[in-house]
């Protein structure tokens, strides 16, 4: 499984309620941090939402080994975290106003004007909505108020942190990122070679960042797209059915139906009619038959149908745009943000380190996947023997 720490910590930000940290530890516990229980009923919902984020998001994750147990230590791990810096912010004082607590509630709040249930607005509704879910995690409007105190505390601590040790970027800082950039793009076989023997992490940044740029340069297209799906058990006759009626849905926009009109009466592309059926191609990315098609068709033409693996497609060109080239002052701005959330994420990971080094921390949680480890050494001393 990828790292996932970056994800599951936006999970856990983005998760309206948790449990009071303050409960009695006759709960149960999973750790504790200086003396200070990390409730086992916590650290479960919490596990819980970043399980069905991923359900939704990432469901193949989810079916690799011991999967839930690698989220779950990651998880463990981050409230871990959690606790230290609130106990940080505790023994430096810091202080939060009753205008911040409100404002963080709002903030919760908003996430509500939409009504699930309906998928519309309603701003009247959000309160209840706010407190109905509330009322489901066993949480009062005291004890949630609590937690986001401690939430803003820990945000001011942090600030503070941050302003004392991280470096303003500077334009050279900006440049020589741009510089190991463009000798990716350019392929200068010299300069990375040179990059990879004096810090293989930077080769490693700047590859990720011209991949990024190739796509966002590249020669694209937009199209309009309808879509006749045809799939591997299909019968012979069905598929000549496909075909047949792409052909018809060709002749009728020849005739003169608009191509939006029939991508709504005919694409099987669920998902592609709340944009409108357009797409956007990038060059040599999509199947080599569309692809061909779609670089080499005139603007405001409509293609025959086009036979590939999944089906059949029909694409009308709408607009194209040339590769393009990147300056310097094109993406300085872009960089320098870059650099300086890589700064900011450094100067969080370190803090966090230094209050572990010094902390007294117990994991009572145990994992499936740490009781299989012993066995598989012992079938690996069996083998050797």
């Amino acid at each position: 499984m990828h790292k996932t720490s970056k994800y599951i910590w936006a999970v856990m930000a983005g998760l309206l309620v948790g449990m009071n940290v303050n409960a009695k530890v006759l709960e149960g516990s999973v750790a504790t941090v200086n003396g200070r229980p990390v409730l086992a009923s916590e650290y479960n919902a919490y596990l819980q939402g970043v399980l069905d984020q991923y359900q939704a998001a990432m469901p193949q994750a989810l079916t690799q080994p011991h999967a839930t147990d690698i989220l779950g230590k990651e998880v463990l791990q981050e409230l871990i975290n959690k606790e230290l810096l609130f106990q940080a912010a505790e023994e430096a004082k810091v202080q939060v106003k009753d205008s911040e607590i409100d404002a963080g509630i709002n903030e919760i709040k908003s996430r509500f004007i939409i009504d699930e249930k309906t998928g519309k607005e309603d701003r009247a509704g959000a309160d209840k909505r706010f407190n109905e879910a509330l009322k489901k995690q066993n949480m009062t409007l005291k004890r949630y108020k609590e937690k986001i105190k401690k939430e803003v505390a820990v945000r001011k601590l942090m600030t503070d942190q941050i302003s004392k040790s991280v470096k303003p970027v500077q334009e050279a800082d900006v440049k020589a990122l741009y510089d190991n950039v463009q000798a990716v793009l350019k392929n200068d076989t010299k300069k990375i070679k040179a990059l990879e023997k004096q810090d293989p992490a930077k080769l490693e940044e700047a590859q990720a960042i011209a991949a990024k740029l190739k796509q966002l340069t590249a020669e694209q297209v937009r199209i309009g797209h309808i879509y006749l799906a045809v799939t591997k058990d299909m019968k012979p006759a069905d598929v000549k059915k496909k075909e047949e009626l792409a052909k018809q849905i060709k002749k009728e926009i020849d005739n003169g139906l608009d191509f939006s009109a029939a991508a709504q009466k005919y694409t099987e592309d669920k998902a592609a009619l709340t944009s409108g059926t357009d797409m956007i191609l990038i060059k040599g990315v999509a199947p080599k038959e569309i692809d061909e098609k779609a670089f080499t068709l005139a603007v405001g033409k409509v293609s025959a149908p086009i036979k590939t693996d999944i089906g059949f497609h029909i694409i009308k060109v709408k607009e194209k745009r040339a590769e393009r080239t990147v300056e310097f002052n094109d993406i300085a701005q872009q960089l320098a943000q870059y650099i300086a959330q890589q700064r900011v994420q450094q100067a969080i990971g370190d803090y966090v380190q230094s209050l572990r080094n010094k902390a007294d921390i117990k994991i009572t949680k145990t994992f499936d996947m740490d009781k299989e480890a012993p066995k598989t050494q012992d079938k690996k001393e069996e083998v050797k023997k």
